[in-house]
Parts: structure tokens; sequence; C-alpha cells
């Protein structure tokens, strides 16, 4: 069961972080788009995020199915206080997701301009919280 609880957390890793990284990357090959062209493709591809929401899904099912196959005090003593860290993150990075997603949803309706202009702010900010909790997560279980 250890190994399917593993799986899973990595594909929601690749998941969670990949979206980050993709919408990055689409972020910074529109630069030079006209705003409202890259308002157009970016809110196209915000379905991409939907990959994001999934491995956050999965991250989250895969997180309380380890702790309690291995044991929660176990692994709480194990993972020391990067464990600790890595969980103090991933509590700020679900608060930031769901902000991201009210963001989103008020960026489709007609006065959303504003919202649309925190988005990818609240991106980076959102990559820069994935990779630190990857970076946490090593530095627990290594």
């Amino acid at each position: 069961m250890l190994d399917l609880w593993l799986i899973l957390h990595f594909l929601g890793v690749a998941l969670g972080v990949g979206t980050g990284f993709a919408m990055m990357t689409l972020g910074l090959s529109t630069r030079d788009m006209p705003p409202e062209d890259r308002g157009a493709f970016m809110r196209r591809a915000s379905v991409i995020g939907l990959n994001g929401s999934i491995g956050l899904a999965l991250l989250i099912g895969s997180g309380v199915g380890l702790l309690f196959t291995r044991g929660v005090d176990v692994v709480m003593a194990w993972g020391g206080m990067w464990f600790h860290i890595k969980l103090t993150l991933v509590a700020i990075f679900i608060g930031v997701f769901g902000y991201l997603q009210v963001l989103v949803r008020q960026s489709r309706s007609a006065e959303g301009a504003a919202a649309a202009a925190r988005i990818p702010v609240i991106s980076r900010i959102m990559l820069v919280l994935g990779v630190s909790i990857v970076i946490s997560a090593v530095l627990a279980f290594h």
C-alpha cells in the first residue's frame, strides 16, 4: 500500500508543480502579445490549471494516506523540523490556491480586469511555494 501512496504523491507533485512551470512559461512567451490577445490566450490556457487542481487533490489524499500508513507519530518524528516546515508551507499553499481560484472566477466577469492583473503575481508565489515544499520534503526525508 505504501508504494501506491508514494506513486500517487509523486504524480501529484508532477502535476501540481508542473502546472506552475507551464503557466510561467506560457506567461513569459506571451509578453510581446497585445494585452487583449494575451488575455484571451491566457484565459484559454488557464484550463491547464485543472492539472494543478488534480495534483493538489492527489497530494492531499496521498499525503494523508502516507501519514496513516506509516503512523502519524512516526512520520512527525522522522521528518523533524523540515517536515513541520513542509506542512506549514502546504497549508499556506492551499490558502493561496483557493485565493487564486477566486481570482480566476472574478477575472471571467465583465469587470474582472483587476483580478486578472493579480493572477500572474499569485501564480509566481504559488510556484515558489511549490518548489519550497519539494525542497523541504527532500530535506525532511533524505
